[in-house]
C-alpha cells in the first residue's frame, strides 16, 4: 500500500506542478490584494494583532481556494477523462487515489501558506513578532485541511462537470468569505455559521488555539471536535460513493 501511495503521489505531485494557474489565485491574488490593502491603509494603523487577524482570513481563502481547485477540481478532471477509473483498476482501491492527492495537495497549500508568510514577513518586517502564530498556523493546517476536504466532498459525488464544478466553487467560495466577514451577535447564530461554513470553521479553530481568544475554549471547543468529527466522516462517506464514471462520456 505504501509504494502504491508514493506512486500515486508522484503522479499527483506532477500533476499538480503542471497546474500551475492555480498559483494566480491561491497565492499572486493574495499578496497583490495585501499589497493594496497595505498602501491603502498606509500600514498598520491598527496595530499587529489586526494584522494576525487579517492573516487568518488570507490563510482561509487559501486553504478554501487550494482545497477546491487543487483537490477536489483535481479528482473531478481525472473522473471526466476516465484517469480515475484506469487508476482505481491499477491500484485496486480508489480510495488510494484520495489520499495521495490529499497528502500532496496538504503540502503544496502548506507551501502556498509559507510564500505568502514569507512575504507579508518582507513587506512588513515588524510581522515578525507573528512568527509564533505562523509557525503554529503551519502545524494547525494540517489537522484542518482534511477537515475542510471533509466539508467538501459533497462535490465528488455531484452529477456535474468541471466547468459547472468551477462556478459553483467560486460562488461556494465568496459565500464562504463573506459569511466569514459577518458578525453576529447570536451566539446560536454563530455556532451555526461555524457549523456550515468551513471559513467560519478555520477561524474559529484559528482564534481558539493561535489567538487563544477569551471564551473560545469553553464555548466552542468541544463543537469544533464534534464538527470535525462529524465532516471527517461524512466525507469518507462520500469517497466511498464518488462515481468512477465520466459525467461528459455519458452524453
Amino acid at each position: 500500500m505504501g509504494h502504491k501511495l508514493r506512486i500515486l503521489g508522484q503522479f499527483e505531485l506532477r500533476q499538480t506542478w503542471d497546474e500551475k494557474m492555480i498559483l494566480f489565485y491561491t497565492l499572486i491574488c493574495p499578496a497583490i490584494y495585501y499589497v493594496i490593502a497595505d498602501i491603502s491603509t498606509g500600514g498598520r494603523p491598527f496595530g499587529l494583532k489586526n494584522v494576525a487577524y487579517q492573516l487568518l482570513g488570507y490563510w482561509v481563502y487559501i486553504i478554501l481556494v487550494g482545497v477546491l481547485n487543487g483537490f477536489q477540481f483535481g479528482l473531478i478532471g481525472m473522473r471526466e477523462s476516465n484517469f480515475l477509473k484506469m487508476f482505481t483498476l491499477i491500484s485496486g482501491d480508489k480510495r488510494l487515489i484520495f489520499y495521495s492527492n490529499l497528502l500532496v495537495q496538504t503540502l503544496f497549500i502548506q507551501v502556498e501558506i509559507v510564500c505568502f508568510d514569507l512575504f507579508v514577513l518582507i513587506l512588513d518586517p515588524a510581522a515578525r513578532r507573528l512568527l509564533p502564530i505562523m509557525m503554529g498556523g503551519l502545524l494547525v493546517n494540517f489537522i484542518l485541511i482534511p477537515i475542510v476536504v471533509g466539508f467538501t466532498n459533497f462535490i465528488l459525488v455531484l452529477p456535474i462537470r468541471v466547468n459547472l464544478a468551477s462556478l459553483l466553487a467560486m460562488g461556494y467560495i465568496l459565500l464562504a468569505m463573506l459569511l466569514v466577514n459577518i458578525t453576529v451577535a447570536n451566539e446560536w447564530l454563530t455556532q451555526l455559521l461555524i457549523a456550515l461554513n468551513p471559513g467560519s470553521y478555520m477561524v474559529a479553530v484559528y482564534s481558539m488555539v493561535l489567538l487563544r481568544v477569551p471564551g473560545q475554549v469553553e464555548s466552542n471547543g468541544l463543537l469544533l471536535v464534534v464538527i470535525a468529527g462529524v465532516y471527517l466522516v461524512t466525507g469518507y462517506y462520500w469517497v466511498q460513493h464518488m462515481s468512477l464514471q465520466s459525467n461528459t462520456s455519458r452524453y
